[in-house]
């Protein structure tokens, strides 16, 4: 018998939409993977497999506000506009809504953001 620390596959809660948009830019304008956001989705994936949590960070196409990018949305709940700002500060906020709402879902109360 083989001796591994085997944990078992869940089924993802919610997913975790983080927009990883890169325009051509002959403009200049704005989009979240020049913000940070494949960064951030890399750092928010490894945080949430670390905690265990049934949750699946999905990489997606534009979710049309550029501007205030880098863009998240939590499935059901929770939508972010981190306005370039990829601090530890704001990867903890996210991770906290992520949290709430695992546990929200887990608990059998009604999902949503926060109020």
């Amino acid at each position: 018998m083989f001796e591994v620390d085997f944990k078992p596959a869940t089924a993802p809660l919610f997913t975790l939409r983080i927009c990883i948009n890169r325009r051509l830019n002959t403009d200049n304008l704005p989009n979240c993977t020049g913000r940070g956001s494949r960064g951030l989705a890399d750092q928010l994936e490894q945080l949430i497999d670390g905690e265990g949590l049934p949750v699946k960070v999905l990489r997606g196409p534009c979710m049309n506000n550029c501007a205030k990018g880098p863009n998240l949305k939590i499935q059901g709940a929770d939508y972010f506009n981190l306005d370039s700002d990829v601090s530890d500060a704001r990867v903890e906020e996210i991770m906290s809504a992520v949290r709430r709402e695992v546990a929200c879902r887990t608990s059998g109360a009604a999902p949503g953001p926060a109020v």
